[in-house]
């Protein structure tokens, strides 16, 4: 929520740069009231500062504050605010004929005081400063203001809800935490038995026919000579100089997507498993427009469907180091004993964020060509694409053989002033070029020269480039965040924006069935919410899909009504609607789906060819609520430590009491959430006992009996937690540290933990205590040296029973127990039942001689051989429960008077 303020960051910094004058009482006000659209400024700033942010990603990874200045980092740009790093220190008062003039700190502001009813008698209201507050009549208005300490940034650190929020002076905007979390693999079909092949450029043709064989690999040569060589992209090679040819590149994913690799260019690195550091440096190029591939071409596998490089994600090429020598070029980038090729997997900033994946494929000898061929129409490619439909835009142009160190292109004399006309262009030092919208599907003649590792410059030869219609628009929106959830309802809401109401009225008409509206899971990534396969089966279905608009009204998709519905979509929902989420094998981290918006070429139920209008991707950020979002404290807490004790204790072989178990239930959900008993899925992962905060060993027999909900019990090592309890008669372990968990929608990877937490550890009866009435001093009945048996009670966990032998055998209500009773019976020497507790007596007082107590049906008895109390005693009852535990309460007596 936004808190409106009036501060001298608004009134010294904003108004008096202003120059109107009030006028009268009445003006007066307004031009105070008007303040407010000053403070609607300063929020409008930060909304632009919002909206500057969200433009380059939305996902911020540093706020930071300084010297006035406010700056934000994302993407590895940085966006700043000004913000006035001091606050108003002079403030005088004037009064110049009928009006008064202001100072603040030099900035004067003339206010034309109020009109009088007569002149005799002028209405001037009250004006002045005090502590820094300007008073006018009744109105305060402050005007120092020391700004650097209204400048506050938080920064939020709960999982699924990482922020950062900056506050000046009330007005606030948050920014969510950038995922740090980088993730690259390689794109689906462009690896061999699994590995991709830095190898010679003829196989970017056709992926599913890398080469394997190092004889088929990289061309490089050393020049003999210097080259003689202009106009192209790459400098002339000196004589003796390593010369190599063109390259195939790697296609990658990068998540998150908004993770700016060419900005993180220089950190990259090959690196084999054994930590060696292939001597190549690693090229990005945003997008495959920029790189030299050609997936536009048919030749892969017809079963796959491959889309050029989605935003986010980028090409690799390599270059090998200037300083190889022939034998490195040979047997750097293979084994030791050179019968393979080593395997590399790609670093950054010396952190592996891929499998060993990448070979760099070398020829074992270096090239010696006579000749160069000449260029040849199939091998020149633009844009990722045949030249022969290239897309319009800027884009690099590429010559795919590994012979060819670099390539000049230029306009054909022919076809310059056309190129002019219809906005074509190269820009040979970065080989590129350039076509406008007007270029659409003409046919320009460009002159391409060659020149080959060896120094050969081929023949000039001419060759077309076409320029296909204009590429359909393809966005990103804003990354979102889906928190996982245990409730039953775990749908997934999407903020489409402006995807469906930009389109244009004709576009809207033409889409004509839902079924050209189709939603993907991008890189066949089968860890998002829905497997791809059931994502891509919600197409077409409403009941599985809903859309609404602005206001979250459901929007009638039916067929008929869909070309007048479909521009006021704003939200989509993907129905989840289950106790556990349609993929197991979910994972955590950012997921990519896409939308693809169709329309019908032809008005024809029998014409099925569609066109894409546009491609809007939307990463969803699958994050997992931490464990207070899900569950809050319950049962007794001692701080940060449960206390729970031994409820009960199962017989073993031989009478041996071998298994003691306890009540784990230490957590329930939060209160008013829709989780539907969640608590009752808690879980252990570890529970060990401790002693002196050490010497951890496993409380339990098995990690089965880890797997027990928290509302039952749960069973503990019988054998280590009555260690020598016969001498001891008590538990060897009164402590444990255990880590409570929770799996959301069964998917091994929606787990939730607590952080290890220590547990106390109490015995069955332990905790028990004596009270006389609510006094902790009994009194004994001089006459007859009895406690009131009615007054005296013993006490256990809130509940308690008068002391007395009937009492006691009635039992006293046991803790944990909804339906059962401790039985207190004295001197106990076969126990049957856990709730049985044995109980002896025992009284000590100064002047008695054998002093001891007997609990009768009336009371406590204090017996003795000889004497009297002199200065009061101590009655004892001394518990021993089924495990030999051993447990006492004690009261002081006094004698009465």
């Amino acid at each position: 929520m936004r808190k409106k303020y009036l501060s001298a960051l608004l009134f010294g910094a904003l108004l008096f740069a202003s120059t109107g004058t009030f006028t009268s009482c009445k003006d007066y006000d307004d031009d105070i009231n008007n303040l407010q659209t000053q403070i609607d400024q300063v929020a409008k700033n930060l909304d632009d500062l919002k909206a500057k942010v969200d433009a380059l990603g939305g996902w911020v990874e540093n706020v930071t504050f300084a010297d006035g200045v406010l700056s934000v980092t994302t993407g590895g740009k940085t966006v700043t605010y000004p913000i006035p790093d001091k606050g108003v220190k002079n403030v005088t008062l004037a009064l110049d004929g009928n009006n008064l003039v202001l100072d603040v700190d030099g900035t004067k502001q003339t206010i034309a005081l109020p009109e009088a009813e007569t002149p005799e008698t002028p209405e001037i209201p009250e004006i002045k400063v005090e502590d820094g507050i300007l008073y006018v009549g009744d109105k305060e208005y402050p005007l120092t203001v020391d700004v650097d300490n209204n400048v506050t940034i938080v920064e939020s650190t709960i999982p699924g809800n990482e922020t950062y929020t900056v506050m000046i002076n009330g007005e606030e905007v948050t920014f969510p935490k950038a995922f740090a979390d980088v993730r690259i693999s390689l794109a689906e079909g462009t690896t061999r038995n699994g590995l991709y092949y830095f190898t010679d450029a003829v196989f970017a043709n056709d992926d599913m026919y890398l080469s394997a064989r190092q004889e088929e690999g990289i061309h490089w040569a050393r020049a003999s000579k210097d080259f003689v060589w202009e106009d192209g992209t790459k400098a002339a090679p000196k004589s003796g100089e390593l010369v190599v040819g063109q390259i195939t590149a790697a296609e990658v994913y990068v998540r998150p997507i908004n993770f700016d690799l060419k900005a993180n260019e220089s950190k990259l690195t090959l690196v084999s498993s054994t930590g060696n550091v292939a001597p190549v440096k690693i090229n990005v190029y945003e997008g495959q427009d920029n790189g030299p591939l050609n997936t536009g071409m048919d030749s892969r596998a017809a079963d796959i469907q491959y889309d050029q490089v989605e935003q986010g994600d980028y090409v690799l090429g390599i270059t090998l180091n200037s300083d190889l020598t022939d034998e490195q070029v040979i047997s750097a980038f293979a084994s030791a004993d050179q019968n393979s090729n080593t395997r590399y997997a790609l670093a950054l900033d010396g952190v592996v964020v891929t499998d060993y994946s990448f070979v760099i494929d070398t020829q074992l000898k270096a090239d010696a060509q006579p000749s160069c061929n000449p260029p040849v129409q199939s091998k020149f490619v633009i844009g990722g694409k045949d030249a022969t439909d290239a897309p319009l835009g800027t884009h690099k142009m590429t010559y795919l053989d590994g012979r060819i160190y670099d390539m000049k292109v230029a306009i054909n004399t022919r076809d310059v002033a056309d190129a002019e006309v219809y906005g074509v262009s190269i820009d040979a030092a970065n080989g590129t070029i350039t076509a406008g919208a007007n270029a659409v599907n003409r046919t320009f003649k460009l002159d391409v020269t060659l020149i080959d590792v060896n120094g050969n410059v081929s023949k000039t030869e001419t060759l077309d480039v076409k320029f296909g219609e204009t590429i359909a628009q393809e966005v990103t929106l804003s990354p979102m965040t889906y928190n996982v959830t245990p409730a039953k309802d775990k749908s997934l809401l999407v903020d489409v924006g402006d995807t469906f109401s930009s389109l244009s009225a004709s576009d809207a008409i033409s889409i004509n069935t839902l079924n050209n509206i189709e939603w993907k899971v991008e890189n066949s990534d089968g860890t998002f919410l829905w497997t791809v396969d059931e994502f891509e089966y919600l197409n077409g279905y409403t009941g599985l899909i809903k859309y609404y608009d602005k206001d979250m009204n459901d929007i009638d998709m039916d067929d008929d009504e869909i070309d007048e519905a479909v521009r006021s979509i704003k939200y989509v929902k993907f129905i989840i609607d289950s106790d556990n989420y349609p993929n197991p094998g979910a994972k955590q981290g950012e997921h990519l789906i896409s939308v693809t918006i169709n329309r019908d070429l032809s008005a024809s139920d029998d014409d099925d060819a569609t066109k894409l209008i546009k491609k809007v991707n939307i990463p969803v950020h699958v994050v997992l609520p931490s464990w207070e979002d899900v569950f809050v404290k319950t049962g007794e807490w001692n701080g940060d430590n449960f206390v729970t004790r031994i409820t009960s204790v199962n017989p073993g072989p031989s009478d041996v009491y071998s298994e003691a178990g306890i009540s784990m239930n230490a957590f329930d959900e939060v209160k008013g959430s829709a989780w539907q008993g969640a608590a009752d899925g808690i879980y252990l992962t570890k529970l060990e006992y401790t002693k002196d905060g050490n010497n951890n060993v496993a409380a339990n027999k098995s990690n089965s009996d880890l797997t027990k909900i928290t509302t039952q019990y749960v069973k503990l090592d019988y054998e280590k937690l009555t260690d020598n309890i016969n001498n001891t008669h008590k538990l060897a372990y009164n402590t444990m540290h255990t880590v409570a968990a929770y799996k959301i929608g069964k998917v091994d990877d929606f787990i939730i933990k607590t952080e290890e937490f220590d547990v106390q550890l109490q015995s069955i009866f332990e905790g028990a205590t004596l009270m006389y009435g609510d006094k902790n001093v009994a009194t004994l009945n001089a006459a007859d040296y009895t406690i009131d048996g009615s007054k005296l009670t013993l006490k256990l966990k809130g509940n308690s029973v008068n002391v007395t032998s009937t009492a006691f055998n009635a039992g006293i209500a046991a803790p944990y127990y909804a339906d059962s009773k401790f039985i207190l019976q004295e001197n106990i020497t076969n126990f049957i039942m856990v709730n049985q507790i044995s109980y002896a007596s025992s009284a000590d007082a100064s002047g008695l001689v054998g002093a001891g107590a007997d609990v009768t049906a009336t009371g406590v008895q204090i017996t003795k051989d000889s004497g009297q109390v002199n200065n009061g005693g101590t009655f004892t009852l001394t518990f021993t429960d089924i495990m030999g535990v051993q447990t006492t309460a004690s009261i002081d007596f006094e004698l009465s008077k």
